[in-house]
C-alpha cells in the first residue's frame, strides 16, 4: 500500500510520515524532535513549564531537603531549654529589685506606671481620662488595623509604601517620645525635671 504524506499547513517541511509498522494510520513526527508522548490517550505534541506570578520557581534537590523531625525541633528545643537555664541564673544569683513593702496610708510621690505605660501616663496628664484612656489608643489600634486595607499597594518596597511607612513612622516617633517624657523627665505633682539633676524613672 503506498504511503500517505501528511503535511502541516504550519510547517510543511518538518512534518515526515511515521514508518513505523505497526502504527494504524500515519502519524506525524517533527523532524529533530522527540516521539509525541501520550497522556490520557491523547498526544502531547509540546508542553510550555509553567513560570510562577512572581519570583523564580524553585525545585529543590533530595539532598537539599530535611525532615522537621529531629532537625528543626531538636534545634528549637535546644534554644529553648538554653534560654530557660540562663534566665533561671539570673534569677538565681541576681535578686529583683524590689522595694520596701507597701503601705497604703502613704503615696509615693510621683507614683509612676511602668515605662511601657508611661506613654499612656503622659497623655493622662495632658486629656481627659477618658480620651488618654479610651478614645486615643482605640483609636490608634483601629488604625493600625485599618493600614493596610488603607494602603493596599501590591508592591514590598518601603518606597512604594509611603502612606504606611508615614502613618507608622508617625505614631512611632509620637509614641517612644512619649515614652521617654513620662519615664524620665516627670517627676513629683508630675513636673518637669532633669534626669541628670532628679530621677525618678520606674521600671
Amino acid at each position: 500500500m503506498p504511503e500517505k504524506k501528511l503535511m502541516n499547513k504550519n510547517s510543511p517541511k518538518d512534518v515526515v510520515t511515521d514508518k513505523t509498522p505497526t502504527a494504524s494510520a500515519a502519524t506525524p513526527v517533527a523532524i529533530g524532535r522527540k516521539d509525541p508522548a501520550l497522556l490520557e490517550g491523547r498526544r502531547v505534541l509540546g508542553m510550555v513549564p509553567g513560570k510562577p506570578v512572581a519570583g523564580q520557581r524553585k525545585e529543590p534537590a533530595e539532598d537539599d531537603m530535611v525532615m522537621v523531625y529531629p532537625h528543626l525541633l531538636v534545634r528549637h528545643a535546644v534554644a529553648a531549654m538554653s534560654v530557660l537555664l540562663l534566665v533561671l541564673l539570673v534569677a538565681i544569683f541576681f535578686d529583683a529589685p524590689l522595694r520596701a513593702i507597701a503601705n497604703p496610708t502613704v503615696t509615693p510621690n510621683p507614683e509612676k506606671a511602668p515605662w511601657y505605660f508611661a506613654a499612656l501616663q503622659e497623655l493622662l496628664a495632658h486629656f481627659h481620662p477618658l480620651i488618654a484612656g479610651v478614645l486615643i489608643p482605640g483609636a490608634i489600634i483601629l488604625g493600625l488595623v485599618a493600614l493596610p486595607y488603607i494602603d493596599r499597594s501590591v508592591f514590598i518596597l518601603a518606597s512604594h509604601r509611603k502612606v504606611a511607612v508615614a502613618t507608622f513612622t508617625t505614631f512611632m516617633v509620637v509614641w517612644i517620645a512619649l515614652t521617654i517624657v513620662g519615664f524620665a523627665f516627670r517627676g513629683p505633682n508630675w513636673g518637669w525635671v532633669w534626669p541628670w539633676q532628679e530621677w525618678h524613672g520606674e521600671l
